[in-house]
Parts: structure tokens; C-alpha cells; sequence
């Protein structure tokens, strides 16, 4: 997960353009709030569909750094929102296997 930090004003980027526009980075979004003993934010969740992390797999700069400029532009446009979290799509199988239970075996 990659936490944005809300941009000032010198650092919107994308003006005009939506979220959903014809590049197709976005496969889904909500907003989730983060409740603390502090404080409660709302946070912009943006599922894409490439990867976000140098660490996975066909990791693309530019089109991560395509979509940070949409999150980016969407939360200087609602002051509301906090901050912006970016989920990838793409895991490692080998994760989910994780959250397997293994069939029982035959004593």
C-alpha cells in the first residue's frame, strides 16, 4: 500500500482530466476512514490495475507515476479527503496461499 500525503496547490497534476480516463489504471476506488484514538481521516483507496511497487513484477514507472498524478489531482480537488492510499491487484499468489488451511490428514 502506498500512502499519499495530500499535495499543495504547486503539486495537482492532471488538471481536467478524470480518474477513470482511457489509460485504465484504475480499477476501483472508495473512500475508507481511519479512526484513531487522535483523530478520523478519510482516505481515498484506489485499487489499481498495474503494479505499484518496484518490488512486483512488471512494475511501470510511468504508468505508476500516471496514476500518483490522478490520486494526486483528485484529492487537491476534494479537500475532504485526507489522503490517498494505492493498492495493487497483482500479488503473489504465494501470499494468498497463506490464508489456505490444509486439508486434514489421515492418521
Amino acid at each position: 500500500m502506498i500512502d499519499l500525503e495530500k499535495p499543495s496547490e504547486h503539486t495537482a497534476a492532471s488538471e481536467g482530466r478524470p480518474m477513470l480516463a482511457a489509460n485504465r489504471l484504475v480499477k476501483a476506488a472508495w473512500i475508507a476512514v481511519d479512526v484513531t484514538k487522535e483523530r478520523a481521516e478519510r482516505v481515498l483507496v484506489v485499487e489499481a490495475y498495474i503494479a505499484v511497487s518496484p518490488l512486483e513484477k512488471n512494475y511501470d514507472a510511468e504508468r505508476y507515476e500516471l496514476l500518483v498524478q490522478d490520486v494526486r489531482r483528485v484529492l487537491a480537488a476534494n479537500p475532504e479527503i485526507d489522503r490517498g492510499s494505492i493498492l495493487s491487484m497483482h500479488r503473489d499468489a504465494g501470499c494468498a496461499a497463506l490464508f489456505r488451511t490444509k486439508p486434514a490428514t489421515a492418521a
